[in-house]
């Protein structure tokens, strides 16, 4: 009887540690009332559902795992205090969350472990990932060399002299698409609360780290590629009027010694004009608080930057979060009922070398995707200047999608919500990233 019992309680104790995400969840909270999610914002955003922002999955269709995910706890709007975690957010990203002047949040943390399985092709993203290890390297320029696709390094040291330089590279290659299409909508609001629009169309084509077969990809490298490009994107932006036809497009060549080419169409006066490197620093057309170097958490070139690595960090970071879009007319800042996960992150520093606008920034990355969801950028008096936040939505092949980024500019009290409704591969070619098709694509006038 007593070894019965002792069975029956083995088994008891078994159960609670498998399923404690299940027995321990919190119960659905309500949302704040001002919070809009997905169609819910067509009365309030012109066109969200009509035309370019149409939330629609992404090109792998949802992932019921990432989508479906049981919340542990909860921090913030109706749940607990965010006091508790303010040791588990970048303190710039604690305050802004604290503060209730610029809207309400809510942290809902979610376990990371039962996030699988990932699917074949990120098991072959691995695979080449293991094969990286002592083969890649980083060259005396700092630029990354004998790399096709998978993450360059793997194992980062923190005594390694090139552990940050090796983690901007795992960053720049981590595991997504060969490429992307992104309707965005920005939302530009000043500290008085008035808002400017912007609609922006981004598409964007890897040339090395391309983890999908088809039938311009070569082991990871897009062939052919006579100009050896590394990546290049378009931002044709189509709202408002004044800006329609206006069309960013930014080339990285797979060399450090070239220098980036960036060149914008300019409608109003039917001329394409090439930009100056220099203005790399400088930020968006229309308003935007992220600059050349900065969108996504960081787009810049690392031969740019002397690194530093300045060790690991536990943090609640949304790097397997939900696909929906948050959005708050009346308050500043978006993305605010997202999933996070408890992450020990790596923390590196780039600092420029020629500063123009911006000193250092410094990136908080996942240790395995290495996805930048926060980031912090200083001025040239070394203050804090631009706070980012980007969250992390994976499909079913898992790769990431986008839904709510915001930048912060904390000096001003100003902020750029942007609100993705569509996030995944159009098959893009190198064709679709010449001015001439772009123009045509977008009638540009």
């Amino acid at each position: 009887m007593i070894k019965k019992s002792c069975w029956i309680f083995l088994l008891i104790i078994s159960f609670i540690f498998v399923f404690q995400g299940i027995i321990w969840a919190v119960p659905d909270l309500p949302r704040h009332p001002d919070w809009y999610v997905d169609e819910e914002m067509s009365p309030f955003i012109e066109g969200w559902n009509q035309g370019w922002y149409i939330c629609k999955p992404p090109t792998g269709g949802y992932n019921t795992l990432t989508e479906d995910q049981v919340i542990l706890n909860s921090w913030g709007y109706k749940a607990n205090p965010l006091s508790e975690i303010k040791d588990l957010l970048p303190e710039s990203v604690f305050k802004i969350y604290n503060n209730e002047r610029w809207g309400t949040v809510r942290v809902n943390e979610t376990a990371w472990e039962p996030v699988k399985p990932r699917g074949a092709m990120w098991e072959r993203f691995m695979k080449q990932s293991k094969k990286n290890i002592g083969t890649t390297y980083i060259d005396k320029f700092g630029w990354l060399r004998n790399y096709r696709y998978g993450i360059p390094f793997l194992e980062i040291e923190p005594d390694d002299p090139q552990a940050a330089v090796k983690c901007i590279w795992n960053y720049l290659k981590r595991y997504q698409d060969n490429d992307r299409f992104v309707p965005l909508y920005g939302s530009y609001i000043d500290r008085n609360c008035r808002h400017t629009l912007n609609g922006l169309l981004n598409r964007r084509i890897q040339m090395t780290g391309r983890v999908r077969p088809d039938d311009v990809t070569d082991e990871g490298l897009y062939t052919p590629n006579p100009s050896n490009l590394d990546f290049c994107y378009a931002t044709p932006y189509v709202a408002p009027y004044n800006l329609r036809g206006t069309i960013p497009l930014y080339y990285r060549y797979n060399d450090p010694q070239k220098s980036d080419a960036m060149w914008i169409y300019i409608p109003s006066i039917r001329r394409v004009r090439r930009m100056s490197t220099a203005q790399h620093q400088d930020r968006l057309p229309g308003g935007a608080d992220f600059t050349w170097d900065t969108t996504e958490g960081f787009e810049g070139n690392p031969v740019r930057f002397n690194w530093v690595y300045l060790g690991r960090k536990e943090l609640l970071i949304p790097t397997i979060g939900h696909s929906h879009c948050y959005y708050n007319p009346k308050a500043w800042i978006n993305g605010m009922d997202q999933y996070y996960q408890r992450r020990n992150c790596h923390v590196i520093k780039g600092t420029y070398k020629h500063p123009i606008n911006m000193t250092d920034l410094v990136l908080y990355l996942d240790p395995l995707f290495y996805s930048a969801c926060f980031s912090v950028d200083y001025d040239l008096k070394g203050r804090e200047w631009i706070v980012q936040f980007i969250s992390q939505g994976r499909d079913k092949h898992w790769f990431y999608t986008m839904y709510n980024d915001w930048a912060f500019d904390i000096q001003r009290d100003h902020i750029t919500g942007c609100l993705f409704a569509f996030s995944g591969a159009k098959d893009f070619r190198l064709s679709h990233f010449t001015m001439k098709n772009l123009m045509q694509d977008f009638l540009s006038r």
